[in-house]
């Protein structure tokens, strides 16, 4: 089942997007609108650079959001890898088998226009996203 996963962006966990956002621009990624999106807690804003990875920055909309145990924890950092799949239920199924726990979803993320996603985290690997194609 992994051999279907496609590498979609690695999302970080920061306090402020636009102050985050600053180091990335310098470094020559051009940043999308910030969204924020009610259903999963956070706000959103992607940055492509031509020949590297896309990164997502996630920040805490309110005090229910996943991401803020990790800065509480850790403060800024890598929060997780997203995967593009063709078939979000199926992917799902094949990770469960390897251990992995659903956390969350598959839900639509505003912030990929609607796509359905879902979190799955295992103690070896740690928490990655799924992204519906």
């Amino acid at each position: 089942m992994s051999s279907g996963l496609l590498f979609h962006h690695i999302g970080i966990a920061c306090r402020d997007i636009h102050k985050t956002k600053e180091f990335y621009i310098n470094m020559g990624y051009t940043p999308a609108d910030v969204v924020e999106d009610p259903l999963q807690h956070v706000k959103v804003c992607f940055l492509d650079k031509e020949g590297a990875p896309r990164v997502e920055l996630l920040a805490p909309l309110d005090e229910q959001s996943p991401v803020q145990r990790t800065l509480d924890n850790v403060g800024v950092a890598p929060y997780h890898l997203c995967y593009q799949v063709k078939d979000i239920d199926a992917a799902i199924g094949g990770l469960r088998q390897q251990r992995f726990l659903l956390v969350s979803g598959p839900v639509p993320a505003c912030a990929m226009g609607d796509k359905r996603v879902a979190f799955l985290f295992q103690k070896h690997t740690g928490l990655i996203e799924l992204v519906e194609e």
